[in-house]
């Protein structure tokens, strides 16, 4: 739930007016919508298309990639297991080949069986707290993981463990496996020959991000993927977050920055023999206060930041 609501929360937009389409360099697009960024590439033949969101907007997103052309949607590449990038999974999978990290489709098959143990104690929680609305969604989660098949769930049914291409034209799409960073199936796709990067969430741009430790996230393994992009890449590459605007490396290095910034302030307070409670409590990096979730997520990346501190 943490993940759907980071997700949610900064491209929220009128129920009537969900997506912006922005053309980017070598046929690659990206598309705004209500959750995680989608990218995807027009090639002479077949469409990529990177991640898909809801499953409500995914009609949505299926016809915005037609009013750029009528070629045939081929290929949907989920950059991690999140209902906010693979949630219109069900929509693309009539069509298109869905291809994920190993770990994207292991997530992705263990959702209902976690929900069924996990949210009976997050819906009592949340009625503890008053929060009705979310004990209500979290009540309507687990209605839907009773009856939900495993054999039915839309993972995907191609599958990498380091890296693979795919080639469509002229183009060739590499996919990477990156370190543990946002989860354990984090990938990372750069589309070759238009030198445009799609960094789902292992890139929040100005956007404090959700790590999901409980699925083998890392604030540390955050600073080793991001070291293994920056020194992959192109230094004049545009770069699709996962949230956030479309951007280039500075903006990636800007990221990187606050990253280290957490682990800094954390590493310092350890060694200085402060609790994690009383970090928690005091910590404060003003130079990132103005990022889109600061008040939301900003503390939970600082107490896993003290976790993995020496």
């Amino acid at each position: 739930m943490a993940a759907l609501a980071a997700a949610q929360e900064h491209h929220d937009r009128a129920p009537d007016d969900p997506f912006t389409l922005k053309p980017l360099s070598g046929s690659v697009y990206a598309l705004y919508g209500r959750g995680g960024n989608v990218g995807f590439y027009v090639g002479p033949d077949a469409v990529v298309v990177v991640d898909s969101q809801f499953k409500d907007l995914a009609p949505g997103i299926v016809d915005k990639i037609k009013s750029v052309t009528d070629r045939p949607i081929k290929y949907l590449v989920n950059t991690h297991h999140h209902g906010d990038h693979v949630g219109g999974n069900e929509v693309f999978r009539h069509f298109a080949v869905i291809i994920g990290h190993d770990n994207v489709r292991t997530r992705m098959l263990a959702s209902p069986a976690e929900i069924l143990r996990d949210f009976p104690a997050r819906v009592e929680a949340a009625r503890k707290a008053g929060n009705e609305a979310q004990a209500k969604q979290l009540s309507e989660q687990i209605d839907s993981a009773k009856s939900v098949k495993v054999e039915e769930i839309p993972a995907p049914v191609l599958t990498f463990d380091s890296e693979l291409r795919i080639h469509v034209g002229d183009e060739t799409v590499q996919v990477w496996h990156t370190p543990p960073a946002h989860t354990d199936g984090d990938a990372v796709i750069y589309f070759e020959k238009a030198n445009v990067l799609h960094m789902g969430d292992d890139f929040f741009n100005k956007v404090i991000p959700f790590i999901d430790v409980a699925h083998g996230g890392s604030v540390k393994g955050y600073l080793v993927a991001l070291d293994k992009v920056i020194g992959r890449v192109p230094a004049n590459v545009t770069i699709i977050p996962g949230h956030g605007e479309v951007t280039d490396v500075a903006g990636l290095k800007a990221f990187r920055q606050y990253i280290a910034d957490v682990l800094d302030a954390a590493r310092k307070a350890k060694a200085a023999g402060t609790s994690k409670d009383d970090f928690v409590k005091q910590v404060d990096i003003a130079a990132y206060k103005d990022y889109s979730g600061y008040a939301d997520r900003f503390k939970s990346n600082a107490a896993a930041a003290w976790d993995e501190s020496p």
